[in-house]
């Protein structure tokens, strides 16, 4: 079992674009699946502009109108200098339908004929360059392509990257959309942006902070599950690191699961319960969500997107009852995630204003425990 560990991170803005609206809570519900009579509900002239985007793949229009959305709650990434600014995209199928229409071209009629408006997408690391200049996010952009977990490992790879002082601000942005017919059809549908920083950071520059943020992602390899040893080891492992994430004596907090089903995910259900007691009905989404008075959804196939994990942190990072919540995803694969958002606001003063109150990561951790 190989496992990273990651420090605490805030998060000062959230957007969420979905076919079910931009409400994080009611996304959040529906998981990322899109609605099955949702029909044209993306229109880019009104949500970016009548000029400039029209060309752009609806995963990457999503990213940018959720952007959009984050700066409005109060990201502040121009906060900073653009070169302390760095880009974290989550994805798995954002540009899978732009993928086949290429391949199509190529086979039929040759590469020559792949439109001059798409073939700058020929990779899915550059499903966020518009975004990214948008923004100014000089500092460093990394795609990550996880199957279901890559967005809980972009906030992992978010807190590395602000513990190490390589970036003093971030954009993590998780878009996704449907997946071809050609290769089973269903996925998800739109995007979420979350603007995160390191606690000192928030407060040095005056940023509110909606909610702070831990993540232990780890790998539980399925072969190891076949055996009594192995699944001790995978048991203790995960058993671990939920215990750095919800101490003895902590308040209950929310439980949100989004698994598959598998060994893997199995292992992950008993690790939490013995944790935490899962109640009947308390272990929710999985590969097919069920959305009582929100409409129906398309009836998704297999799901290998990342936007189900990630709106149910930008639901947990906006709630406002208060409570803590675990995120908790796990693949057949063996990638698991788990991500503590509690919500917080935490006193902040202008740099121009006297020196901020003296507080540290226990006096923080002890307001949201």
């Amino acid at each position: 079992m190989t496992d990273v560990s990651a420090d605490e991170l805030v998060v000062t803005g959230a957007g969420v674009v979905t076919p079910w609206g931009d409400s994080p809570e009611v996304a959040a519900a529906a998981g990322g699946v899109p609605m099955a009579d949702a029909g044209d509900w993306f229109d880019h002239r009104e949500r970016l502009g009548p000029r400039g985007y029209k060309y752009l793949p609806a995963a990457a229009q999503y990213a940018l109108a959720a952007a959009r959305g984050a700066l409005a709650d109060g990201g502040r990434p121009d906060a900073v200098p653009a070169d302390r600014r760095g880009l974290l995209l989550a994805t798995n199928a954002g540009l899978a339908g732009l993928f086949d229409a290429m391949d199509a071209t190529v086979a039929g009629s040759g590469a020559a004929d792949i439109s001059p408006a798409s073939a700058p997408y020929f990779a899915v690391n550059v499903l966020g360059n518009r975004l990214a200049g948008e923004l100014a996010l000089n500092g460093f952009a990394l795609t990550i392509a996880t199957a279901r977990t890559a967005a809980l490992d972009a906030l992992s790879a978010a807190a590395v990257v602000l513990a190490s002082g390589r970036a003093d601000t971030l954009v993590l942005a998780a878009t996704e959309d449907l997946v071809p017919q050609s290769r089973g059809g269903g996925g998800e549908q739109g995007a979420v942006v979350l603007t995160v920083e390191t606690p000192a950071g928030a407060r040095a520059r005056g940023s509110a902070v909606r909610a702070t943020v831990r993540v232990r992602s780890l790998f539980v390899p399925p072969a190891a599950l076949a055996d009594r040893a192995g699944r001790i080891r995978a048991a203790l492992a995960l058993t671990t690191k939920l215990a750095e994430l919800t101490a003895p004596g902590d308040r209950p907090v929310g439980l949100h699961l989004d698994l598959d089903g598998s060994p893997v995910a199995e292992a992950v259900v008993s690790a939490v319960a013995a944790r935490r007691p899962i109640p009947p009905g308390g272990a929710p989404p999985t590969d097919a969500p069920e959305h009582p008075g929100l409409g129906p959804a398309a009836d998704p196939a297999p799901r290998i997107g990342c936007l189900g994990p990630a709106l149910a942190v930008a639901h947990a990072v906006t709630a406002r009852d208060g409570g803590s919540r675990l995120i908790v995803c796990a693949t057949g694969a063996g990638h698991v995630a788990l991500v503590r958002v509690s919500p917080v606001t935490v006193p902040s003063a202008h740099p121009a204003s006297a020196e901020p109150p003296h507080r540290t990561q226990e006096s923080e951790h002890a307001e949201v425990a």
